[in-house]
């Protein structure tokens, strides 16, 4: 850190327990942490306040899904003209379908994640929208097949594991469609999981006991991810790499299922490409690069890495703008309006 505001453990335990729980009472949190209420309300308003720390709350695709507007997902590569990169990622920010962008290593300057309601209609998001801006060079896509993680589901590791059987279990997850009213719920948690049910029941124009009742059930549902997400170099993650593997398709399945527990994952998703396994993983340092691409080649002998790519910026995530050094400073939401 190079200012006033570091990121401390008690800091990254706080984050670490939002991860698990995003909407436990602070007087509960403050138990388990054995720091005082107040003091932990502080702490998270200073790492909203300083972009260090924030929610995403996002809709997910699934067996059953009904939801939205998202049936198709892809990363899509941008070439980008001669010093028109940072401009291209600033008008690619405000674009609604794409959830992340990743400035990147390689023959590419931008890795984006774009979200559509089919096939034909990211094809046109990318030929239309994205392909056409200006200082856009070049674009390919690779098509999500299944993703099989995605980063809900990475923890900090900063809490013991009594704190963390001390937050207790969520509520018991299940899979109903999405309707009006919970995307438009969906909206108002989308840069905020903690936003508090009297400012909710305001938005919706419903009592607060009705809108703690909907916040409860829409994190409930599997069709519903909530992250705590944390601004990685201030917290000690200086390196986030993309792996392309190649998978014999027999072993797909499984070789993907048993990468996607290892603790360095951040997604894990089947593409159609000439890789058909994409991975990304958070480090402390490169040369840990060596020591995980070690682990892969030992553990899945024929899995072979087709290309790597390291990503020293990332301008987006999940809707959260980001600034050069990790930390967000603001938000463009992935769902409409009501009113469209």
């Amino acid at each position: 850190m190079h200012d006033s505001c570091p990121v401390d453990e008690t800091d990254l335990s706080l984050v670490h327990a939002l991860q698990i729980r995003p909407r436990i009472a602070w007087a509960r949190l403050a138990r388990v942490l054995e720091v005082d209420a107040s003091t932990l309300t502080r702490r998270w308003a200073r790492l909203e306040r300083d972009g260090l720390a924030w929610f995403s709350t996002y809709p997910v695709a699934g067996p059953g899904w009904t939801g939205h507007d998202w049936h198709a997902g892809a990363f899509v590569e941008v070439e980008c003209l001669a010093g028109a990169r940072d401009a291209v990622m600033a008008r690619l920010a405000r674009r609604r379908a794409v959830w992340n962008i990743d400035a990147t290593s390689g023959r590419r300057e931008l890795m984006l994640t774009v979200l559509a309601p089919s096939i034909l209609a990211l094809d046109e998001e990318v030929a239309a929208d994205i392909a056409t801006l200006p200082g856009v060079r070049a674009t390919r896509t690779h098509f999500f097949r299944r993703i099989i993680r995605e980063a809900a589901s990475w923890r900090l590791d900063s809490l013991s594991p009594a704190q963390q059987r001390a937050l207790g279990p969520g509520d018991a997850r299940t899979r109903q469609p999405l309707g009006t009213r919970d995307l438009e719920l969906l909206r108002l948690l989308g840069p905020d999981a903690r936003l508090p049910a009297t400012a909710v029941a305001a938005r919706l124009g419903c009592s607060v006991s009705t809108a703690s009742r909907a916040i409860r059930r829409l994190l409930a549902n599997e069709h519903v991810s909530v992250r705590c997400e944390v601004a990685h170099h201030a917290a000690g993650w200086q390196v986030a790499a993309t792996l392309w593997l190649d998978v014999a398709q027999r072993e797909l399945t499984s070789v993907a299922t048993a990468i996607s527990r290892l603790p360095e994952i951040r997604l894990c998703v089947t593409v159609g490409s000439a890789a058909n396994l994409v991975v990304q993983v958070w480090l402390h340092r490169m040369e840990d690069l060596d020591g995980f691409e070690e682990h892969l080649a030992a553990g899945f002998p024929g899995t072979r890495v087709i290309d790597r790519w390291i990503t020293p910026r990332f301008g987006k995530r999940l809707g959260h703008v980001l600034r050069p050094d990790g930390r967000r400073t603001g938000f463009v939401p992935f769902v409409a309006p009501a009113d469209g």
